[in-house]
């Protein structure tokens, strides 16, 4: 079945084959949950609208479109995501590129979008000027859909409207915010307004301008994104998980680079609780003081860091919990797997808890701890290597580990957090070379290679898996095991058959560029590492 014969089926609340015979023949209707194609339930339309700021909910408007008046909370069917496009948005102004926004690239904007998108598409041009830019739309517009065939052409067809009208003179918060800060929208899944991010592209640096041009397809990467947002929102709100709040929009920074970090103390379930759970989730918002993105928000591609005290000396606060980077001039919201972690905070009770960042932002950080029935649950971590400068001598750091394996062991895994940073030649280490990590377990050798470093849509690939799309910052580029605009993931490798219950494990790491030491000087890995017993 396509995805369009899905989407059609969807709409009309049935599932394929469903029966919905009915009456006198003594058929029967079976009800079906509402749901959206890929499963979703279909969020109904809520009146009660906030204020018209980024993430706010959205008021009805009434849209003047060239085929009649709509009113978007009639047309909101629950499942779409709404673009509202204009023909130069202030982000990509066409008097700064050699070709307007428009005159290329609505192919692949096509080609790209997710097809549960519904464009809104207008100028904010005055009278004079409004049905050139729109004629020119119009006409790229029409040459991608001539190029579908049909059954694209007709859905795409009707998933368009043009506005009539300047857009920035539209009623409400859509007038509103095409006039300033002039971006484009996006309404996302759960009635949310959005901005629309950079339209730069990697392949298009203008050298006179010393930036990229843009690209129209970019804002695909905003419905892409709007989709990873209701899975992950409809999964946090039915995963039945135990919510610890450690802070709750609290402003973070250390500016003058000191080492100042946030802290936390707060109180877990206790240790019998505790042993209930078989995973940790940590859940980070990172947002920006101020209603917009661009110019609200910090610069900068940094390292930030969560760490949890020692039990017994709540001011040594020296393991890593969590890492992440930061956007370029945007906010995120980041959940990821910590489960390796987890025996850290077996005890429950009175917990104390840093963060770090340089740059300010409001912090919100959840623990979030579920029992999923998995057969086995961590009960022990063990931590192993650490990163270091990146250089001829970085393997003269590390001599072999012993790690005791306890005889009631059902798996044992190896879990890493794993960032490559810095732009040294040779390689244009460590953030853009690719590097490999080895860790050998009683002779077998278990490589980690950060293969996405130096590709040119490493991150941008990403976006479907919560990487914060259309930064204002070079942020399609792979890294070293980490994208802006991301956490940097606890990788997990089962090592059970590695090890013996009831002895001892040998553990040696080693790290290279190209299968060799690395030659230059100035490179770093920041490394955590752990072995990790499930019982």
């Amino acid at each position: 079945m396509t995805t369009l014969m899905i989407l059609l089926l969807a709409c009309t609340g049935k599932t394929e084959g469903e029966d919905t015979s009915s009456g006198d023949g003594g058929g029967t209707t079976t009800p079906t949950v509402p749901a959206c194609d890929d499963g979703l339930p279909i969020q109904e339309w809520r009146v009660e609208a906030e204020d018209t700021v980024i993430f706010s909910t959205a008021a009805s408007v009434t849209l003047p479109t060239e085929d009649g008046d709509l009113v978007l909370s009639e047309i909101w069917d629950g499942c779409d995501v709404f673009l509202f496009l204009q023909d130069s948005p202030r982000q990509a102004d066409a008097d700064d590129w050699p070709k307007h926004l428009w005159e290329r690239d609505v192919d692949e904007l096509f080609e790209r979008l997710p097809p549960n998108t519904v464009l809104f598409l207008g100028s904010n041009e005055s009278d004079a000027g409004r049905p050139e830019a729109i004629a020119l739309m119009k006409e790229e517009v029409q040459a991608a859909l001539d190029d579908m065939d049909e059954a694209e052409r007709e859905w795409w067809t009707g998933r368009i409207h043009w506005i009539d009208g300047r857009y920035q003179q539209m009623e409400g918060w859509l007038g509103d915010l095409m006039g300033s800060p002039g971006w484009g929208m996006v309404l996302d899944r759960e009635q949310r307004l959005r901005f629309v991010g950079s339209y730069a592209d990697a392949s298009r640096y203008l050298s006179s301008a010393g930036w990229f041009e843009p690209n129209v397809s970019m804002a695909a990467n905003e419905a892409i994104y709007a989709n990873f947002l209701a899975e992950r929102s409809h999964r946090l709100a039915n995963d039945g998980a135990t919510v610890v709040r450690v802070w709750d929009k609290e402003p973070i920074s250390d500016g003058s680079w000191a080492g100042v970090r946030g802290e936390a103390t707060v109180e877990l379930p206790d240790a019998a609780t505790m042993a209930t759970f078989d995973t940790l989730e940590l859940d980070l918002d990172m947002g920006c003081s101020g209603d917009g993105e661009y110019g609200e928000c910090p610069a900068w591609d940094y390292l930030v860091y969560m760490y949890v005290c020692d039990e017994g000396d709540p001011t040594s606060c020296n393991t890593e919990l969590g890492r992440w980077i930061t956007t370029y001039h945007r906010e995120g919201r980041y959940v990821h797997d910590a489960t390796p972690l987890l025996p850290l905070l077996a005890s429950g009770g009175t917990r104390t808890f840093q963060f770090y960042t340089t740059q300010l932002y409001d912090i919100t950080m959840d623990l979030r701890f579920r029992n999923t029935g998995a057969a086995e649950r961590p009960t022990k971590t063990t931590q192993l290597f650490l990163g270091a400068w990146f250089d001829a001598a970085y393997n003269d750091n590390y001599a072999p580990m012993e790690v005791e394996i306890p005889s009631t062991a059902k798996k044992v895994e190896l879990a890493t957090i794993i960032s490559g940073h810095g732009q040294v030649s040779p390689g244009n280490c460590a953030e853009f070379c690719v590097t490999e990590h080895h860790f050998n377990i009683n002779g077998t050798d278990n490589v980690i290679e950060l293969s996405d470093a130096g590709t040119e849509s490493g991150c941008m690939d990403k976006v479907d898996q919560g990487v914060v799309p259309n930064q204002y910052g070079t942020w399609w580029y792979g890294r070293s095991g980490w994208c802006p605009g991301w956490e940097v993931p606890v990788e997990r490798i089962d090592v059970t058959e590695q090890v013996t219950a009831g002895s001892t494990a040998t553990i040696e790491y080693t790290g290279f560029q190209d299968g060799e030491p690395y030659t230059g000087s100035g490179a770093n890995i920041v490394m955590t590492s752990w072995l990790t017993i499930y019982e």
